[in-house]
């Protein structure tokens, strides 16, 4: 988790007052809910979402953080984000949190194909792989 990484995608969030703990910064809780986001920001950019990425909802199998810094109220994080591990029903999605470049966290979460309906696990669909190869792609041009 702390090896740097080439990011698929980077967002940028503010820490709000509600992320805020009684020892006056980011609370851990909070952290994982702003890595959410920031999942949901790089699903959008390749086309998807957690309830349809190309045919398959998506689901948490395991999460890992290592808290590195303090963020306080108004700071403006940048969360980036590269898959990693793909594999036929899962992938490893590692994130790099910094503030100004200041280490404040890394993590790592385990996602899983997943059909809703039937509650299983199934095969990623391969349109997946597919746009997050062209994302690469359109990146590695820029």
């Amino acid at each position: 988790m702390t090896t740097p990484f080439t990011a698929d995608h980077t967002s940028r969030l503010t820490v709000r007052i509600g992320d805020i703990n009684y020892g006056g910064h980011l609370g851990h809780d909070r952290l994982i809910t702003l890595l959410h986001q920031a999942r949901i920001e790089l699903l959008h950019a390749l086309g998807a979402t957690e309830t349809d990425c190309f045919g398959a909802g998506l689901i948490m199998r395991h999460l890992t953080c290592d808290y590195r810094g303090e963020a306080f109220l108004n700071d403006t994080l940048d969360i980036a984000m590269r898959v990693d591990n793909l594999r036929n029903a899962a992938y490893t999605l590692q994130y790099s949190v910094t503030c100004q470049g200041r280490p404040i966290a890394t993590a790592a979460v385990e996602m899983v194909a997943y059909d809703y309906q039937r509650h299983k696990i199934i095969a990623l669909p391969p349109a997946f792989a597919d746009a997050l190869h062209r994302r690469r792609e359109n990146h590695h041009d820029q």
